[in-house]
């Protein structure tokens, strides 16, 4: 008996297993990739979120905190005031959570608490001109116009300053909470033709954590941001401060 016949036959055996195609089906495939896509989109999502919350002065595991907590609280409703068969309720991750960072904010004296009050007005004013009552589907408003509101409100009270993304923050998120849903359900025809529509819980804040009031505080602050270095950059603005 050879054993060296053995081992070629063994380094056969084993080349011929290794070249094994993958037990994959285009079906299998197509089912990871709509796993996987989607998985990367909201991780990728979460890192830019985490990163936002960091410029407005959150340290790092506050940011996680924060982005943790409105990935969850998006998922919950606390009733406030019921209208007839409806409810009127808060939303943890859309309304309670940004109050809470906005006010750790200005409390933590990163932004003015008079420049933010006017922040918020100034967005909240676009925010009512814009959104539009559906009955059945809520309370609408092209994605973009707050976030331009927010950004814009920051850099003008900031002067491009370092304080812009704060301060977009707060009128971006609170602007858009209180001009659009909060002075709309406050119209009583408005509250009744949404409570009547059939939708049973009409939640402030509440359109989700990758839509809404999240989406719009962190684009607020991504544009604050980016805008804010540029202006600086050129040296137009805020000449105390030295470039990023």
């Amino acid at each position: 008996m050879d054993p060296s016949g053995n081992i070629r036959a063994m380094e056969t055996e084993l080349s011929t297993i290794a070249i094994l195609p993958l037990p994959f089906s285009p079906e299998h495939i197509l089912i990871a990739l709509a796993v996987l896509i989607p998985a990367l989109v909201i991780f990728n999502l979460l890192l830019v979120a985490e990163g936002a919350f960091e410029s407005i002065g959150l340290r790092f595991y506050q940011a996680v905190l924060v982005t943790a907590g409105a990935l969850l609280g998006s998922l919950i409703d606390i009733p406030v005031i019921p209208v007839g068969d409806a409810i009127i309720a808060v939303n943890v991750g859309g309304a309670v959570i940004p109050l809470f960072v906005t006010l750790g904010v200005v409390a933590g004296g990163r932004v003015s608490g008079y420049k933010t009050l006017v922040a918020v007005g100034a967005v909240s004013l676009v925010a009512y001109a814009f959104a539009t009552p559906v009955p059945g589907l809520g309370i609408t408003m092209p994605f973009y116009i707050a976030p331009l509101a927010g950004a814009a409100a920051g850099l003008l009270l900031a002067r491009g300053c370092r304080t812009a993304p704060g301060l977009a923050y707060a009128g971006g998120t609170m602007g858009t909470l209180l001009g659009a849903d909060i002075l709309n359900l406050a119209n009583p025809d408005v509250l009744a033709a949404l409570a009547g529509s059939g939708s049973t819980v009409l939640s402030i804040g509440g359109a989700g954590i990758f839509d809404g009031i999240f989406v719009t505080g962190v684009l607020s602050v991504l544009l604050a941001a980016y805008a804010g270095r540029s202006l600086r950059e050129k040296g137009g603005v805020c000449s105390q401060e030295k470039t990023e």
